[in-house]
């Protein structure tokens, strides 16, 4: 298999190492050579790569498309890139988006030109949802606290409501998944602010999760079931983080490799999750 990767972000320090044990040959633009010979951990994937400068050069090669961008750009190029390039499958970033009105209409974009997709929620390949999720028996009780480290002059897309960034958008969006996957649907109580978003949800057997999620001044995972700590971390993906790897980097590999080996998509499914979302965003900010 050939995967194609756009993005020069994520796409390079997330998904190439990720897909570089999968993928056969791993096409980039020239345009990125400057970046991986900037970063010493990416230059031993270079055995791999083949450089690219004009679109007709890899033309029906590309088995597997990567879009590592922001939701509007993803949104904005995703059209013509699939009619470029008609891809197998194609790997997106979440949110797919800046808005689930848009995210709606992309899936219904998809479901007609018959193209696979996956979104990256990562959140599910970690240690501790498939903790959470053997445990939801009846009436268990989980907290999640997230605090997510914030400059206030920081005006990247991500802190951006609009652009499809913003605590809700770009970060809750990992839980709101969760929720939907694992069927916690009653609504107890929800707070939204730009700085601060509470979750009170449970499902049919009363299994319950609060989650926590703010900007902070440092960052922290953490984790109480049945009020006895679980896991408390600075990071969602691993307890210890190693210096110059990205720690998402082990949770994308096992995310590409099962959605690889995973032929069907529930285009129906992905439309309810993002109908989903929608309600959570209609309710009253505070």
């Amino acid at each position: 298999m050939n995967t194609l990767i756009i993005g020069s972000g994520f796409g390079l320090y997330g998904y190439l190492p990720s897909i570089y044990k999968i993928s056969k040959k791993i096409f980039l633009n020239k345009k990125y050579t400057e970046k991986i010979n900037n970063r010493v951990e990416l230059k031993r994937f270079l055995k791999k790569i083949t450089w690219y400068n004009e679109k007709k050069l890899i033309l029906n090669k590309i088995d597997y498309l990567i879009i590592a961008q922001n939701p509007q750009k993803q949104d904005f190029n995703l059209r013509k890139y699939i009619n470029i390039y008609k891809p197998k499958h194609l790997f997106l970033e979440k949110p797919i988006s800046n808005n689930p009105s848009n995210s709606i209409k992309l899936i219904n974009f998809l479901q007609n030109k018959k193209i696979k997709f996956s979104v990256g929620f990562l959140f599910k390949y970690t240690v501790w949802h498939n903790y959470i999720q053997n445990r939801l028996t009846k009436d268990q009780k989980f907290r999640i606290i997230w605090d997510i480290k914030y400059n206030n002059e920081n005006k990247k897309w991500k802190y951006i409501h609009s652009l499809g960034g913003g605590l809700l958008r770009f970060y809750c969006i990992h839980f709101i998944r969760i929720f939907f996957d694992l069927k916690f649907f009653k609504l107890n109580n929800i707070i939204i602010k730009k700085k601060f978003c509470y979750f009170d949800l449970s499902d049919k057997n009363n299994n319950n999760i609060i989650l926590e999620v703010k900007f902070s001044d440092v960052d922290r995972f953490y984790i109480q079931y049945n009020k006895k700590d679980y896991y408390n971390s600075a990071n969602p993906f691993l307890k210890k983080i190693i210096k110059k790897k990205d720690p998402r980097i082990g949770v994308l590999y096992k995310y590409l490799n099962d959605q690889i080996n995973n032929s069907k998509v529930n285009y129906k499914y992905e439309k309810k999750f993002i109908l989903f979302w929608d309600k959570l965003e209609k309710i009253k900010w505070k």
